[in-house]
């Protein structure tokens, strides 16, 4: 327990300067209370100091520090409850902590506010005063301090996710949900029902109001206005934030249908003269895209924005072609737009490109030529000095990783996968051959998707073509991976090597579906073997054997095979350290992939013959970072291919 006499010693300082507030606050001892010490208090301790500090802060007219440090280490035990926080006298103003002009002041009164969080019931408490809520808002959308901005949304968004009146989707086992406690919805309904407080994110957010009589600035609007795009990302229940909730404030902003998501996406900002801000805006429509990913929410009880309903918001207020045409259509914006947009307007295709696929397939060949024929342009065009130094079109590669892959078997124009270098190296380029070779993730389901199938399939073929249109491509990606003065080509080498290793590849159709009506499709088995001359028996079926039966096998399967490179001391060393433990994840990568393939029929006959070679990887991958075998060239070349 701790020591009773320093606090009575502390309990006696604060009498006094409640007292007399003109004496200074004897840092120091309040100093002795650090986090360690205030959770060896007792009960009554903790809550007779509390009681002091109440009464001391209105008081004080010196820095509050000391005291609101002391307050959120006497707080901070997650077993001290909201309920005792009601309990302190005199009672805690918490409308009077929220509206003070002093931070530290603004900071406790939130983290006495945060014990609120853990308690539907505590939460019901806080919404059924409509003044603490609407001076909660008017604080966390105003204030010019980042942190207390921050730790109001976490606040708000703990009070909304404990009070939510529904299981998320009906998931029980989403985190910080507990299936035994439901809320009333007390708190949302307060946010989004009660007229002053669903008034303040529009009077405060909106640039009709700037200069008026207690309004923030234009540049403070701005500020106000990231944090409310936030909101709407953080609380993406699509039917909450997209329908109207009090149509009188709402039509005073100019919303005649929709409400805050239609105020924050198409009304609030000023995205003509204000670049950054527009910027910020194309950056919310992609994560609005992506659905919600904010774990602040999870568990809120609240559905998760559905990437198909953003991107029908996105479409109807033609917000998705306006933000599309910044990579698509460049010559009808001026060039520090296009400086400044183009890279997230490239980001918000892939991010539809990768989220809303269907809609993509579906939608006809118009979009997806387009930028089949910007992607074509940028990578081709670009001069090998720029790939050799390293400077890549990284915004365009990522949009090739992230098409669908039956896409890019099925272009009229020129493919720019053909046009993504091996030679001379670059990281990023590699890192995208990566991402498309290795294809679609399966996902936990017994069941694959047949869309996620077809995925399969055509990164198997996109690989072979690919191989094909490259000449030793193996010889110079293993070049590339000994490389290890240059790391991060090095490290980019092979994670390609890895990719196909371990790629999720499916067989292509024998035959055409005569229903199949969709323009993008998969060629057939005999179309890929005309496209792709080889000798002996059929293609590979998996990245593995692709790896084996090809020309990995005198590059590749030596290189896996051979001790990792070691250098003197230094930052080669450490490069060399970390190549070495990638090259060795790949060995055991590939270990576990033959193991896993052995156990498919249609797959063993192929890796009999190579079983030596298989049993060799495994003693290296045992052998550990710096293993290998001395005896690799030998063992390759006797083997009867």
């Amino acid at each position: 327990m701790a020591s009773t006499h320093l606090v009575t010693g502390l309990s006696s300082h604060i009498a006094a300067v409640t007292d007399n507030p003109s004496l200074p606050l004897n840092t120091k001892l309040f100093g002795s209370f650090d986090r360690i010490y205030t959770d060896a208090l007792s009960d009554n301790d903790r809550q007779s100091l509390l009681n002091r500090l109440s009464s001391l802060i209105p008081t004080l007219r010196q820095d509050p520090r000391p005291a609101t440090e002391l307050i959120l280490n006497l707080i901070r035990p997650e077993s001290y409850r909201f309920s005792q926080v009601l309990e302190i006298q005199p009672n805690v103003d918490l409308i009077a902590g929220l509206c003070s002009p002093n931070s530290d002041v603004n900071l406790v009164t939130l983290g006495l506010l945060g014990k609120a969080c853990s308690s539907s019931g505590d939460a019901g408490i806080i919404a059924a005063s409509p003044e603490t809520v609407a001076a909660f808002v008017q604080l966390w959308l105003s204030t010019p301090d980042t942190e207390i901005a921050t730790k109001a949304l976490e606040v708000l968004s703990g009070l909304l996710r404990i009070d939510a009146s529904t299981a998320p989707n009906g998931d029980t086992n989403m985190v910080g949900y507990s299936s035994k406690v439901y809320g009333q919805g007390l708190m949302w309904r307060r946010v989004f029902h009660d007229k002053d407080t669903y008034e303040l994110f529009f009077s405060i957010c909106s640039l009709t109001t700037a200069g008026q009589a207690g309004q923030p600035s234009k540049r403070e609007k701005t500020i106000s206005q990231a944090r409310l795009l936030d909101f709407t990302l953080a609380f993406s229940n699509f039917e909450q934030i997209n329908s109207s909730q009090l149509p009188d404030i709402e039509k005073t902003y100019g919303i005649s249908e929709g409400g805050l998501l239609d105020f924050a996406a198409v009304h609030m900002i000023d995205w003509k003269d204000d670049l950054l801000m527009h910027a910020s805006l194309i950056d919310f429509f992609t994560k609005l895209l992506h659905g919600n990913s904010d774990p602040m929410m999870r568990g809120s009880g609240q559905k998760n924005l559905d990437s198909i309903e953003a991107l029908n918001f996105l479409i109807s207020r033609k917000l998705h072609s306006r933000t599309m045409s910044y990579y698509l259509e460049t010559e009808k914006h001026d060039s520090m737009e296009i400086t400044y947009l183009y890279p997230l307007s490239a980001q918000y295709i892939s991010t539809y490109a990768s989220r809303c696929s269907s809609h993509l397939l579906d939608s006809g060949r118009q979009d997806v030529d387009r930028i089949l024929e910007r992607l074509s342009m940028v990578v081709s065009g670009l001069p090998t000095a720029n790939w050799a130094r390293g400077d890549a079109p990284r915004s365009d590669l990522h949009i090739i990783s992230t098409l669908p892959r039956v896409v890019l078997l099925n272009t009229s124009s020129h493919n720019p996968l053909y046009s993504i270098p091996v030679n001379p190296p670059n990281a990023d380029a590699l890192n995208t051959l990566a991402a498309i070779f290795r294809g679609p993730s399966k996902g936990s389901s017994a069941e694959v998707p047949t869309d996620i199938k077809h995925e399969a399939a055509a990164a198997r073929a996109l690989y072979f073509l690919y191989a094909k249109n490259t000449s030793n491509l193996w010889q110079r990606v293993v070049d590339i991976a000994e490389t290890v003065a240059i790391k991060e080509n090095s490290l980019a080498a092979i994670n390609l090597i890895d990719a196909v290793l371990g790629s999720y590849w499916e067989p292509l159709p024998e035959r055409h579906d005569e229903n199949e009506g969709n323009l993008y499709f998969l060629p057939t088995t005999a179309e890929l073997d005309h496209r792709v001359p080889h000798r002996g028996g059929p293609l590979a079926a998996s990245g593995a054997l692709a790896i084996l039966t090809g020309p990995g096998q005198t590059t590749v399967i030596p290189y896996l095979l051979k001790p990792a490179q070691t250098y003197g001391l230094g930052d080669t060393q450490s490069a060399a350290y970390a190549i070495a433990v990638a090259k060795h994840q790949t060995v055991a990568h590939l270990v576990r992939t033959f193991k896993v393939q052995s156990e498919i029929p249609e797959l063993q006959l192929y890796l009999i013959p190579w079983q030596p070679i298989i049993d060799e990887l495994e003693q290296c991958a045992n052998r550990g970072v710096w293993g290998g075998s001395s005896a690799v060239g030998a063992r390759v070349g006797t083997l009867d291919l």
